[in-house]
């Protein structure tokens, strides 16, 4: 590999950085926890981990997305909608991964308020409240690192002073969207310590209890992120963009007739994807119209757009009361025909010209 191809295989300086910090403090917090025996920092040694998982996550989705498919490497080449989500994969195994840790904890924690008169107790509160302290602190440097942006997989509909509607993608905002989860997570540890600073006997019971609340109230904060990751990976109409709409809106453009098999899903938190079948009324209303249904998918955020055009209704010969419940036809079923056998309804069957009825 050349120097230069491995330069800009490598992720930027400040996401290693912050890397190596989210490291250090994952360790860090786990030899405190082992030593104070503090199941609340215990929680918060979970909650690193899994923020250290999630920052990997990023780093390898970058290093996928600047790989160079035009090398024609059949690996990247196979795996090219596979890395391509690779971090909404990653992002929700990491909450999935702390729910389960949360369930362990809150177990282990009613385990520890029953037991607590033999016990282990906790101890050294002063480590305690530093590891918070240093936890808010590597937080704040990370925010700073990464210039506050986290990976939002949402998509808002937002009004400017003009009146114009604008749809606003997760990857652009700004937003410190995990800072009141580590943030919570941090002021736990905090509490923990300085109950066990100023009442050492109720900080049997109190630690065991801040450690169950912590670990419910992380995972409530978490449930936005992994719905939203999740509802990704189920190719689901992102947020914020009706499909109805867009049909309609595409509808209303000289020279196409009909729309069906229209699918919109989003594959990672930057990129929609659209396809759909366009029926025109003619060969020259698609050369005059299909840039335009292009550009008006492109105008609602859908950056990768698949029409396949279908002609079936160019030379009809009929009444137009005929004509309009072929248009009706179409817009619920495909038109056309498959190219290889197979079985109905599952596929795409002949255009049959609809009867109607005179009444």
């Amino acid at each position: 590999m050349a120097m230069k191809e491995y330069l800009q295989w490598l992720p930027p300086p400040r996401s290693v950085l912050a890397l190596l910090l989210a490291a250090a403090g994952f360790s860090g917090r786990l030899f405190a926890s082992h030593f104070t025996h503090s199941p609340t920092l215990l929680v918060d040694t979970c909650h690193s981990l899994c923020r250290l998982v999630g920052l990997i996550t990023t780093v390898l989705a970058y290093k996928y997305e600047r790989a160079d498919e035009s090398t024609g490497r059949e690996g990247r080449l196979r795996n090219t909608f596979g890395w391509a989500r690779i971090e909404v994969v990653g992002r929700l195994s990491v909450h999935v991964l702390f729910a389960s840790f949360a369930l362990a904890l809150v177990v282990n924690a009613l385990q520890l308020g029953v037991h607590s008169s033999h016990g282990q107790p906790p101890r050294y509160p002063k480590v305690i409240v530093g590891c918070a302290v240093i936890g808010l602190l590597l937080h704040a440097i990370n925010y700073m690192l990464l210039a506050g942006r986290e990976l939002s997989y949402s998509r808002r509909l937002s009004m400017t002073e003009g009146g114009e509607v604008v749809l606003k993608t997760g990857a652009g905002e700004p937003v410190l969207a995990h800072a009141p989860t580590d943030i919570a997570s941090s002021l736990f540890v905090m509490s923990a310590g300085l109950t066990l600073e100023w009442a050492p006997e109720a900080a049997r019971l109190a630690d065991p209890g801040l450690s169950a609340c912590a670990a419910v109230i992380l995972v409530i904060f978490n449930y936005p992120f992994m719905r939203s990751a999740g509802l990704v990976l189920l190719q689901t109409v992102p947020e914020g963009l009706g499909a109805c709409e867009l049909r309609e809106a595409a509808l209303r453009l000289p020279g196409v007739l009909a729309i069906h098999e229209l699918h919109v899903w989003q594959l990672h938190r930057e990129k929609l994807v659209a396809t759909a079948h366009v029926a025109y009324g003619s060969h020259r209303d698609y050369l005059q119209s299909s840039a335009l249904v292009c550009d008006l998918f492109k105008r609602h955020g859908i950056s990768l757009v698949t029409l396949q055009p279908e002609f079936d209704l160019a030379n009809f010969i009929g009444t137009d009361e005929e004509k309009k419940a072929c248009i009706d036809v179409a817009n619920l079923a495909c038109m056309t025909p498959c190219a290889k056998e197979c079985i109905a309804p599952r596929c795409c069957q002949p255009h049959r010209k609809p009867s109607v009825t005179r009444i």
